[in-house]
């Protein structure tokens, strides 16, 4: 027997699907046991029936406007996209697919009702009462109300399907109200209602967390049911997702912004999650929302726990912001300490207008113009400049503590009030500074801003006369008074007062060794500029600031030994001073500027060795950079090698050196030919192989890897070299090096091979060619070599063959002379040799004289001599070739 949902039903559950034909009823039960059930809403317009509609409705809709808007075909298409997506994304949620946070995002985005295709404009006319004219009055007055009437996602069609699920849900039948649902879902996936059946569902047979993600997809689908968001930010609590709680907590505040109880519950949550952030913002917003009465202590309690904490954060503009709200909604409840921080709030951020209407408001300090008096703050509301500047004096309470009278007269010193300033200056100067010095202080400093020096001058000049504050910031301030006013020697005496009892004051210095320049004394601001450091004192505190200024006064002097010294402790002030030989070694190994720093930040803490400590600005690369090239060159010209290694290297370690990379080439190379120069091959050695890895291909870089090679007797470079080979066996360079290592070391079948691939690569290289032909030589020479004349004959061969392409001349006749002397046929040789000795050098310009080889082979020619007892032959060739 077929199953027939409407048997014994009540009239409540048939009536949930009256408005379903029979036939179509029918159709759907069909297809729906089929799974091809399709949904044409093209009716969806006509969701309402005009006969459920009573005469109020029907003047509502009577005036209702629907506007079109100019883009309608294209909005259609988009949001119809964004809806398949939303619902894609909800079945991809209540699978796990993807998270809460995810499918927030992906339904802010896709939710119909985010851009209305439509605007509804209803006017509503208000019912008129007679009798009245007052209310009769207000209802014309009042302006006619807009509501927009929420659309319904669920066409009428299917409204029945959704009650037959209710239906089935009720009688007991779940997986038939599933799968209409499901089925609603696919046809309708903007409306809310089938989701919220199967949160129902699943919650009725007890799985809490599929129902819980089927009632989240409902609320978005429905964002406007606060109750329901509220729900669910409980449940999500009960589950311990305090983020998914907050989320909904938000939700459901957009829809009553000024629920404070909402407020409370999402900021106790981001507290909990360690937000503080964004739970000092819902603070801020609970303190603008709470109005009432009976809040008054509540609120201006938070307004001081929120200004502190935003004074905590350095956020002092915020923390102003907070106190002047809260005070103005409940001036009553507000204490001195209260006025006390605000006063000093608005005093460190400069708002010295908002101040004096703080001080007017709740001080009972009285204003008095030539107009008459402001008692209030209604009075201070076009207050401008000018305004303050006419201020005639002002009436200060008895009562009113010292230290808030003295941040008053702040305020009207920065607004150059000086008139109504006058007489609570006169009375603060009748106080004792040695108990209220810091006031003195901050007064005389306020009027060194507004350039008042004269009267500034009198206060400091109290504060120095005490025992109390006779401190070097006072003195300093005092100086810059006396400086200020043209009186130079009260001001070196001043600023020398100042470097001695604190000599690490660079400001007193410089202000100081200013004076003495502008006096034409160099000499002595060099001196003034010098660190205590250089004369001796370990433990001193070197100021970069006059140490540069001191650098370019020696420099414009010329005096270049104290530059050079004054320039290489600037220079340590941005990299490690190195001291022993592992510090280099540490210097050179590491390769990055991080790992160096590192390294030698350990080293110094294990062998506690520590630098000065260096104060003030930093001076700009550029200017460090100069300064480091002067200082080099001049090290150089002096051949102070020693020092130019460890100036070089340490530099290897700076920090603004390593960060641009034309810097970097300089310094690496600067190092390696200071090593190079001062003998350290070790280093030398390090340093340049560092920098054939970085120039592979660059001649130049593989000319100074041989020239140091051979000059340290470095023999780590084989190995080094071979292992470089692997990696890169088309490389000229390295096959020359290895097939040179190769004959050095005796192991001539190894350097042929070496030449030889040499030679398939570049056939008319001459140079291979050569060192083809001598390593043949070599190998004949040997004491057990079998194939002698052989040997000796293909050498020769290699060695006519370069002759040929280099052309006789000097180089090419001394070589074929060197073989023939080696091989011990001396006949030749000596003709070799004599033809080389008349022919010019193969080098011309001024340095020829280096490639010039006459010395050489005379050399050669009285070996061969002495070896015969020629010793007349012996004697001329060497006067007339070697002799220097």
């Amino acid at each position: 027997m077929e199953y027939d949902p409407m048997e014994g039903t009540s009239e409540l559950f048939a009536a949930l699907t009256r408005d379903v034909p029979p036939e179509q009823w029918e159709e759907f039960k069909k297809e729906l046991k089929m799974g091809q059930y399709l949904v044409d809403d093209s009716d969806n317009e006509s969701y309402m029936s005009e006969g459920s509609l009573d005469g109020r409705e029907e003047e509502i809709i009577a005036n209702v406007e629907l506007i079109e808007e100019d883009d309608k075909e294209g909005s259609d298409g988009d949001t119809s996209d964004k809806i398949s997506w939303g619902c894609d994304a909800a079945d991809k949620y209540a699978q796990g697919k993807i998270s809460f946070l995810e499918l927030n995002d992906i339904m802010e985005d896709s939710l119909p009702n985010s851009q209305p295709k439509k605007k509804i404009k209803v006017e509503v006319e208000e019912e008129k009462t007679d009798g009245v004219s007052k209310e009769k009055e207000d209802v014309e007055a009042k302006p006619k109300r807009k509501v927009r009437r929420r659309k319904n996602l669920l066409p009428k069609t299917l409204e029945g399907l959704m009650g037959e699920a209710n239906l089935a849900y009720a009688q007991g039948n779940t997986q038939y109200a599933i799968e209409i649902c499901m089925q609603l879902i696919k046809s309708a996936p903007q409306a809310y209602e089938p989701f919220q059946t199967l949160g129902v569902i699943y919650d009725e047979m007890g799985e809490s967390r599929k129902a819980f993600q089927w009632y989240l997809v409902a609320a978005f689908l429905n964002p406007s049911d606060t109750d329901e968001w509220i729900r669910l930010a409980e449940l999500s609590i009960e589950q311990n997702e305090i983020h998914q709680a907050i989320s909904c907590y938000s939700k459901a505040i957009r829809n009553e912004p000024t629920n404070v109880n909402f407020l409370w519950e999402r900021c106790n949550l981001h507290e909990q999650v360690g937000d503080r952030k964004r739970a000092l913002f819902g603070y801020e917003l609970i303190l603008k929302n709470l109005s009432d009465p009976d809040d008054g202590e509540k609120c201006v309690d938070m307004a001081r726990e929120i200004a502190k904490i935003h004074h905590e954060n350095k956020d002092d503009a915020n923390a102003v912001r907070v106190l002047e709200t809260a005070f103005s909604k409940f001036p009553s409840l507000i204490t001195s300490e209260d006025v006390n921080f605000l006063l000093e709030l608005q005093l460190s951020q400069k708002m010295f207008k908002s101040a004096v209407k703080t001080f007017v408001q709740h001080c009972g300090v009285r204003l008095r113009m030539p107009l008459g008096d402001i008692t209030s703050v209604e009075g201070l509301k076009d207050f401008d400049d000018g305004a303050f500047k006419a201020i005639v004096s002002c009436v200060v309470p008895d009562v009113l503590p010292i230290d808030l009278t003295v941040k008053f007269l702040l305020c009207l010193i920065h607004l150059k009030s000086m008139r109504a300033a006058k007489p609570l200056m006169e009375s603060l100067m009748l106080e004792n500074p040695e108990e209220i010095g810091d006031l003195f202080l901050d007064v005389a400093e306020a009027l060194m801003e507004i350039e008042e020096f004269e009267i500034a001058k009198v206060l400091l000049h109290s504060l120095v006369s005490t025992p109390t504050y006779d401190l070097p910031a006072v003195w300093m301030k005092y100086a810059d008074c006396w400086h200020s006013l043209s009186s130079i020697d009260e001001a070196i005496y001043a600023y020398k007062r100042v470097i001695d009892m604190a000599p690490f004051c660079q400001d007193a210095r410089l202000s100081l060794s200013k004076i003495y320049v502008e006096m034409g004394n160099v000499d002595e601001a060099t001196n003034v500029l010098r660190q205590d450091y250089e004369d001796g004192d370990d433990g001193a505190v070197v100021g970069t600031d006059a140490l540069y200024q001191r650098c370019k006064l020696l420099e414009a002097e010329g005096y270049w030994e104290e530059y050079i010294s004054a320039g290489t402790l600037l220079q340590y002030s941005h990299c490690h001073y190195l001291e022993t030989d592992e510090e280099f070694n540490t210097v050179i190994a590491n390769q990055t500027c991080k790992r160096r720093n590192e390294a030698l930040r350990d080293l110094k803490v294990q062998n506690k060795r520590f630098f000065p400590q260096f104060v003030g600005q930093n001076i700009p690369a550029a200017e460090m950079w100069d300064i480091f090239k002067k200082v080099s060159n001049k090290l150089m010209e002096l051949k102070r090698f020693d020092e130019l290694q460890s100036l070089s290297l340490a530099c290897l370690s700076s920090i603004i050196f390593m960060k641009n990379p034309e810097y970097v080439k300089d310094v690496e190379f600067q190092a390696l030919l200071s090593c190079y120069y001062n003998g350290s091959h070790q280093y030398t050695y390090l340093l340049v192989r560092d920098l054939v890895l970085k120039n592979l291909n660059n001649n130049k870089a593989w000319n100074l890897f041989c020239l140091i090679v051979t000059r340290s007797q470095e023999n780590r470079h084989n190995r080094f070299c071979i292992r470089l080979m692997m990696k890169h066996q088309d490389h000229l360079a390295l096959g020359y090096l290895n097939g040179h290592n190769a004959m050095i070391s005796g192991t001539y079948k190894h350097a042929l091979g070496e030449y030889m691939c040499i030679l398939k690569e570049h056939p008319n290289d001459p140079f291979a060619i050569f060192c083809v032909g001598i390593t043949f030589i070599h190998m004949a020479c040997q004491k057990f070599a079998t194939k002698r004349h052989f040997l000796t004959i293909q050498g020769f061969e290699f060695l006519v063959r370069y002759s040929k392409m280099k052309g006789e001349n000097q180089e090419t006749l001394y070589n074929i002379g060197r073989a023939l002397h080696q091989l011990g046929i001396k006949d030749a040789a000596i003709h070799y040799y004599k033809k080389a000795l008349f022919s010019p050098p193969l080098i011309t310009g001024p340095e020829k004289d280096i490639f010039d080889l006459r010395r050489e082979i005379a050399y050669n020619l009285c070996l061969i001599y002495q070896a015969s007892g020629a010793m007349d032959l012996v004697y001329m060739y060497s006067r007339k070739y070697i002799v220097v």
